[in-house]
Formats: C-alpha cells, structure tokens, sequence
C-alpha cells in the first residue's frame, strides 16, 4: 500500500536556497516510488516530515501546533524531524535554536544532516530518548555532475567561484571581499579570477569580481564547471548546499574551519582560518592537480541520500502502525476538531473575499 506523506513545505518554484531544492528532490522521489505527497495536512496520513521547524518561515506550510494536534488524533502517523540550521549561522536569534528544540520532542526520530549540527543539538538540550540519525545531504546527480567541466589551460588563471542564495553576512563576505582586494595586488591579480553568484548584502560592491545574479539547477551548474575551484567561508553551516553542488561538479574547495565544511570538504580541497587565508589560497593553487582528480570520488549525490530516507520512512511507519500513540482524550479531540473546522471557515472565507480585494 501506498504511502501518505505530508512535507510542512510551501513549492516555491524560484530559487529558495537548499532547503527548497531537497525537497523537491524528496517530493519527486517519493512519488516516483508510489507515495501519495502532500503539502499540509492531509487526512490518514502515515508520516508528517518536518523540514522547517521554525514557524517564521516563508517555506513553513504548517507549523508545530498544527503537527502535535493532528498527530493527537491520528495515533498511527509517524513523524520525522530533519535538522538543517541553527541559530548561530544567522548571527542571531531567530527561534531556530529553540523551535528545532520543541520539534525534536514530537518527533519519532530526527535526521541530522552534518555531525556537526548534531553535536550542536545535543550540547543545547536535544533529548537523548528521542532516537536519531545523520544522513548526509546530497545534490541531484542528473545536474550536478562534473561532465563538461572547465579543462584549465596552460598557466591559465585559476578561476575561483562561490554563489550563495542568503546575503547574509554569515555566508561569508568578509573573506569575499577580502579575496576581492587580493585581486587587485600582485602576484594574485595574476594568478585568479573570481566570480560571486548570487545576492549581496546591501551596501557590498566589489571591483575585481564578476557577479552573477542568482542561478538555480541546470544554469547554476553550467556557472560553475566554467570555474576551476570553489570558496566558501560560511559559518556554521549545517550541511550547505553550496559546496556539495560545488564539489559534486569537479570543483575542489578552498574552505572555511567552520560547521560542517571540514566535514564535508576535508578530502577535496585546502582548509584554510581567518588568520591564514592568503597563504592556503596560493596553496591550493600548487595542490589543484591533485584535487581536481579526488574531488571526482565524492560522494554527496542525491541517489543514497534519497534510498537512506525512504528506508527510515518505512521503517518508521511499519513501527508506528504496531505501536500506535495512546488514544487522545475526548476533550482533546473535541478541541481539535473545533480548531480544524475553524481553519476551514477561515479558508473559506479568505477565497469568497478574494474577488473583492481585486
């Protein structure tokens, strides 16, 4: 029997950094195996998978409320909590911290994508009781390949890229701007390129770099196999998006000792620190034979991530339906049932006012 998934995403089609991206991925594969998705809260459902825990959220579809009222009712539904952000890698705090937290203690089981970001929870208060995992993130295959990858010719310039959809300052535009600068001293302006893809922070202009607006999917990919290395310094990332797509296109990284990038990066590329950063650029310069080639064996694509998530779907909901939750208490149906029905009238009401507002 088929299952039914409900994901707490809206479909935003434009591009929505990486979180988006996944889930789209996660929709289409789920559905090719027979599933039945949705993006709220559909009756009888098997599993609720929380993508975004924070209710502030553009992409958040249903918040946690929502979740713990139907999950009330519906003893046999399984819920699973992925971990993708935290507080810190905003530079403030948003709720992430806090709302992560609360979804942890509703969750059957939660994913983290990095041991970083796992270590990160535990060390805040995630409940040992709740079981968990790390299933680490992986990028679409049939795009981000290294085929057609930029061959460098000669002494050619080594052309550095990064692309970022969040301008936020976290993402790492000191080192950006920084990079920027160098470019316009010697023996570096002769010796790189470098393109930003993306937004910038208000304010921020470079004079020595290329920038590109934001790209997604097939042109994203294009962008960066005309590039022959990859830069990032963004901190905190639980698992980002943007160096997996980096590497999984043949690009060696050049990356920041901070979150998950040592995690991930450490093979394919040169880590470098706040202090030292001029020095293991012109390292990674002497080093990008050897890296180019070990980059090819990565191994973030999105097939065994996708088989790692629907192996816990189905575990997790053969387990639920032998286990259900205890019954809730009449009062608590009750009080559910009102809210359901409040929310539809409300929904009702919305759509007959919409011709009005036109």
């Amino acid at each position: 029997m088929p299952l039914r998934i409900s994901i707490n995403a809206k479909r935003i089609e434009a591009p929505y950094g990486g979180g988006n991206r996944f889930c789209t991925l996660l929709e289409e594969n789920l559905q090719a195996r027979g599933c039945h998705v949705f993006r709220q809260l559909a009756p009888k459902l098997d599993l609720i998978f929380i993508l975004a825990a924070e209710r502030q959220l553009a992409i958040t579809a249903y918040d946690l409320e929502a979740i713990g009222e139907y999950v009330t009712i519906n003893p046999n539904t399984a819920v699973v909590l992925r971990v993708n952000s935290c507080d810190e890698a905003r530079g403030a705090d948003l709720g992430c911290n806090r709302q992560t937290l609360e979804a942890g203690r509703m969750a059957d089981h939660a994913v983290f994508v990095s041991e970083f970001i796992r270590r990160h929870y535990v060390e805040r208060g995630f409940d040992p009781a709740t079981p968990d995992s790390v299933i680490l993130t992986g990028s679409d295959e049939r795009i981000f390949n290294p085929g057609g990858r930029a061959e460098r010719q000669g002494n050619e310039k080594l052309k550095i890229v990064t692309h970022h959809w969040s301008a936020n300052l976290l993402k790492g535009f000191d080192i950006y701007q920084r990079l920027d600068e160098l470019l316009a001293t010697e023996p570096f302006r002769d010796l790189f390129e470098f393109t930003y893809i993306g937004r910038l922070p208000l304010g921020m202009h470079f004079s020595q770099t290329r920038v590109l607006p934001t790209l997604d999917g097939v042109e994203l990919a294009r962008a960066l196999k005309e590039h022959h290395l990859y830069v990032s310094a963004a901190r905190y990332e639980a698992a980002g998006n943007h160096y997996i797509e980096a590497m999984r296109c043949g690009l060696p990284v050049l990356y920041l000792r901070s979150g998950s990038l040592p995690e991930y990066c450490a093979p394919y590329g040169v880590e470098f620190t706040l202090t030292d950063f001029e020095e293991k650029l012109l390292e990674i310069r002497d080093r990008y034979p050897e890296l180019r080639g070990r980059v090819l064996a990565c191994p973030y694509g999105a097939a065994p991530m996708l088989n790692a998530y629907w192996n816990l779907f189905q575990r997790l909901v053969s387990e639920r339906r032998a286990n259900p939750r205890p019954a809730a208490p009449i009062g608590a149906r009750l009080r559910h049932a009102a809210r359901l029905l409040g929310r539809k009238i409300r929904s009702a009401g919305g759509k007959l006012l919409e011709p009005l507002r036109g």
